[in-house]
């Protein structure tokens, strides 16, 4: 089994996530979702936080390594989507994110069906956490989404890092574009044409476009300016808090 680095002399292994499991070593953060055309919160997307030994840990490392063993990452993923359905704030809708590995076999797809049944406002954001990427796996798990009826979102559009379907752009109702889309901006602004060309694609087909990562003002004048639906960040994290008083 592989592991994934902690710190220089610690490195994350197997029994780590056990016991993140077992002792709910993990919370929420709830990111505000901003309606572009009126400055509302539209919605949040569920952010899984992890500590180890008093220390906050970036939550991809903690993914990585539950993800080679398929029960364990299934019952992590189980542990957070009922923190964060739990907790949820009252209004708006709420994204959280679903590994199509979740959906390997009848029983884990039977456990999703249930816990997803009659919640509202509820938007599944179809991610992979690793590289290797299963398009017959994928299809799947669209399919047994699209049989709950719950809308789908697209996530991390844009990063390097992350595999791209255009199974999952036509299926999804909401295309969420990954913050490195403002880093590439900054580098070169002709970045911008390829990113109006998603967002073009997207108003055709009638789905709502989400920028992610806007953390500053400059960062929120370029989203109005490329006209995307909605923007997300921490920079409207004062409008999550006052929502939720």
């Amino acid at each position: 089994m592989s592991f994934s680095p902690f710190s220089r002399d610690r490195l994350l292994n197997y029994d780590d996530i056990c016991t993140i499991i077992e002792n709910q070593n993990f919370w929420v953060e709830y990111e505000p979702i901003i309606d572009m055309n009126n400055g509302d919160i539209f919605g949040y997307e569920a952010l899984a936080r992890f500590v180890i030994e008093g220390k906050q840990i970036p939550p991809t490392p903690i993914l990585e390594v539950a993800h080679e063993e398929s029960e364990l990452f299934f019952h992590l993923e189980r542990a957070l989507k009922i923190m964060q359905l739990a907790h949820r704030p009252k209004k708006g809708m709420l994204f959280v994110n679903i590994d199509p590995h979740n959906f390997s076999d009848s029983d884990k797809i039977r456990y999703w069906h249930t816990l997803f049944r009659d919640i509202q406002n509820l938007c599944i954001e179809v991610t992979e956490n690793t590289g290797d990427m299963q398009v017959s796996l994928l299809s799947y798990c669209l399919d047994e989404i699209q049989k709950s009826g719950i809308p789908i979102a697209q996530d991390d559009i844009g990063n390097d890092q992350k595999p791209f379907c255009f199974d999952l752009t036509k299926r999804a109702q909401f295309l969420k574009f990954d913050r490195t889309w403002l880093l590439k901006i900054r580098a070169c602004a002709d970045y911008q044409e390829i990113l109006k060309g998603f967002l073009s694609f997207a108003k055709a087909q009638g789905k709502k476009s989400i920028l992610e990562g806007v953390e500053s003002e400059e960062d929120f004048a370029v989203a109005k300016e490329l006209g995307v639906d909605f923007v997300q960040g921490y920079i409207f994290k004062h409008l999550n808090m006052r929502s939720q008083r």
